[in-house]
């Protein structure tokens, strides 16, 4: 939840309709100049208690269909107002014709996450009304609140906790954070909890916390109970490494560990799945991908309001990216169709800025709350609404599936659609990836990732057009075979065309990856090894070195996405630990620069972005013809081209005098005197990779440095061709 917080007083009022997503929806401001607004319920007389997070709650003076509509205090309840906590939940009781009691979920001064009742008194309620009804021990992390909360038909209680800022804690049986619980009205464990036994106190034989209904939650802040299938749905907050997080949509079953934190940034499968099967796998997902995201769990929606398309299916939003969208479930409560209902860059009008809950409210509409409503960064309570048309109306569009691992992604696209002037609609699919649209009721498109893509369906009428879905489909990235061929110069041997083996031959290849101790870390992190065997081979296959291969962003080759250590052959061939296989890397995105690197060359790169989209990459280096970036980036010997060599400093250049050149680098690796002196071993400054660094005599290290650098003038410098 967002820390800025503004103390303004709320003066609402309705006056303005803007045009939504998809046509034929609007949003109308119901409240605005409201500070921080968490949550909101409905009364059964139509009137609306908004909860903010500082502990004010307001009521509206009048049914939200009565426009002005303005709000009064209703009731000020303490809360501890640091960071995440707060005031994060209100429910209306399912008996609140008999018992008037309003639920209330927030963070004491205690620091307990606590859920009580307020007896509602018409137009107010007392703080003095208030009768505790579970919380949990004394907190000390800064956020992850939780809040979301159902009433079942059996008269039990569910009610998602957050894990504290503490991930340990959502796997912890004996800890209240980071679960989803199940209690009775007076805070006690059901007997058929799934945790449940006799032993006295709050806690069984085992040690588990017996109100226990769900574990493995990280922030779960938004649920909603669909009231016609029994689903509890719970959005749960990813986290916030947003080059590995994920955000999840959970279905509450009992005794189910949704995995967090093993599951979570890491421990997933492409699809975003939990690589452990002991984990329940999140009903919705979808991955960072590098951006910010915050789902806010939603709901199901039932009312009449919207054409039928819409009946059933649940809608959750984002707090960072500012859309919503929607998922169908079938019988079995798998998803079988999702799409995009709200969203800027698909429709254009309003977004769903930082939205904090989605509820249905009086007369069949959505409600949202805004926790900053843009320009004026303050709170406001939005609803949605559709007017009907004369165009076609549509009854389903849904696609096989819409998250799947690349390079190519084919799915299946189906609708259906009545048009009211009695005639038949025509369909048609547009692709947000540049291909022609495709028009029908069934279709099939092939998207070439990875990537987010976007299917669009318009239906037609003789009158008009309505644009039935957008539905979301991603691309993941997928396994590359990177067929990569290079050569350095500095054992090259031009005769063979190959380059020499003999740090191998004299076992001077070290087990682990040398770059991380040079700083160049590669991205999965430091200390691969080598598979045991993989310098056995000899002849044209025998390892060379190990080298980096580097995927650079397309638009911007500064931008590192990846980095991958990789041995090289004498034949110049890039491989795999293993000293074989074909080199196995996962492609970020559709496009990228390749580069490679090697400790004591100079690093080399494509000269135009690659496509990925495929299976397999190849990229021979050695040949004359392939492009590179830069100015004379490779040597030319003969027909081939190498690596320039001589970069014993790994500073992006080759100098021979000078603040840090490389001669002396050579000089110093050796003892500095006598210049005939030799060190052996792997060593940086040994530029021709024969094991030795010399600084005179035959095949002497000092002499490649002059070479690269042109061999004449000994002040010139050779830059590394890198962005």
């Amino acid at each position: 939840m967002p820390l800025r917080h503004l103390l303004l007083t709320p003066l609402l009022l309705t006056v303005l309709a803007t045009t939504a997503q998809p046509p034929g929806f609007a949003v109308t401001t119901i409240a605005s100049g409201i500070n921080a607004p968490t949550a909101a319920a409905f009364l059964p007389d139509g009137r609306m208690l908004v909860g903010q997070k500082d502990g004010l709650i307001r009521i509206s003076t009048t049914p939200v269909d009565q426009a002005p509509v303005s709000l009064t205090t209703y009731l000020v309840a303490p809360v501890d107002n640091s960071a995440e906590h707060g005031l994060v939940g209100l429910w209306i009781s399912p008996f609140f014709a008999t018992d008037s009691l309003v639920f209330v979920y927030r963070s004491t001064g205690g620091q307990r996450n606590r859920l009580s009742t307020f007896k509602h008194l018409g137009g107010n309620a007392l703080v003095t009304s208030e009768t505790v009804i579970w919380e949990t021990p004394v907190y000390s992390g800064c956020c992850h609140t939780g809040g979301a909360l159902a009433f079942l038909p059996d008269t039990t209680i569910l009610l998602a906790v957050g894990d504290d800022y503490t991930p340990a804690n959502a796997q912890d049986m004996a800890s209240a954070f980071g679960k989803l619980h199940r209690f009775r009205w007076d805070g006690t464990a059901p007997e058929d909890n799934p945790f449940a036994d006799a032993t006295p106190g709050p806690l069984n034989a085992n040690g588990v916390l017996k109100t226990i209904y769900c574990s493995g939650l990280r922030n779960p802040f938004r649920g909603h109970l669909d009231p016609e299938t029994g689903r509890f749905l719970i959005g749960t907050v990813g986290a916030n490494n947003h080059a590995l997080a994920w955000e999840d949509v959970h279905l509450a079953a009992p005794g189910a560990n949704f995995g967090w934190p093993f599951c979570g940034e890491l421990g997933r499968l492409p699809d975003g799945s939990c690589d452990d099967p002991a984990f329940t796998d999140p009903l919705i997902t979808y991955p960072h991908l590098g951006l910010g995201a915050a789902v806010t769990g939603g709901a199901t929606y039932r009312g009449n309001n919207y054409p039928g398309i819409w009946n059933g299916r649940y809608f959750y939003g984002d707090f960072i990216r500012g859309w919503v969208k929607w998922a169908q479930l079938d019988a079995l409560g798998a998803v079988v169709a999702e799409g995009t209902f709200m969203d800027t860059t698909l429709y254009g009008g309003t977004q769903a800025n930082f939205c904090t809950q989605l509820l249905p409210g009086p007369g069949g509409d959505l409600f949202y709350l805004s926790y900053y409503d843009l320009p004026a960064f303050t709170g406001a309570v939005k609803r949605i609404i559709h007017t009907p048309s004369s165009g076609p109306q549509c009854v389903s569009a849904e696609a096989d599936l819409t998250l799947g691992v690349g390079p190519q992604l084919t799915v299946s696209f189906t609708a259906q659609a009545v048009d009211p002037l009695g005639g038949t609609p025509t369909f048609t699919w547009s692709w947000s990836d540049g291909q022609p649209a495709s028009t029908g009721a069934s279709v099939q498109h092939t998207f070439t990732g990875p990537g987010s893509f976007i299917a669009e369906l318009q239906v037609a009428n003789a009158l008009d057009t309505t644009v039935c879905a957008s539905i979301p489909v991603t691309v993941l990235p997928h396994e590359l075979e990177m067929n990569v061929d290079l050569l350095l110069d500095g054992p090259f041997e031009p005769l063979l065309g190959w380059m020499r083996d003999e740090l191998r031959v004299q076992g001077l290849i070290p087990e682990e990856e040398p770059y991380s101790a040079l700083g160049l870390t590669p991205t999965a992190g430091p200390g691969a090894t080598l598979t045991p065997g993989a310098l056995s081979n000899s002849g044209p296959e025998a390892v060379v070195d190990w080298i980096l291969i580097e995927l650079r962003d397309a638009a911007d080759p500064t931008v590192l996405l990846d980095r991958t250590p990789a041995l090289l052959q004498r034949n110049g061939q890039v491989v795999s630990l293993d000293g074989v296989s074909p080199l196995i890397m996962t492609a970020p995105a559709r496009f990228a620069h390749v580069a490679v690197r090697h400790r004591n060359h100079l690093a080399l790169m494509s000269a135009a972005p690659l496509d990925l989209g495929t299976s397999t990459l190849s990229l021979d280096l050695r040949d004359p013809t392939t492009a590179c970036f830069g100015t004379d980036p490779r040597r030319e010997r003969g027909l081939l081209r190498t690596l320039w060599t001589g970069n014993a400093t790994l500073d992006g250049k080759v100098s021979y005098v000078g603040a840090g050149n490389d001669r002396d680098a050579v000089l110093v690796s050796i003892g500095g005197t006598p210049p005939t002196a030799v060190s052996s071993g792997y060593l940086q400054a040994d530029v021709n990779l024969d094991g030795l660094v010399k600084y005179t005599g035959s095949r002497n290290d000092r002499d490649l440095v002059l070479v690269t650098i042109g061999g004449v003038t000994p002040t010139a410098v050779r830059l590394e061709q890198l962005p």
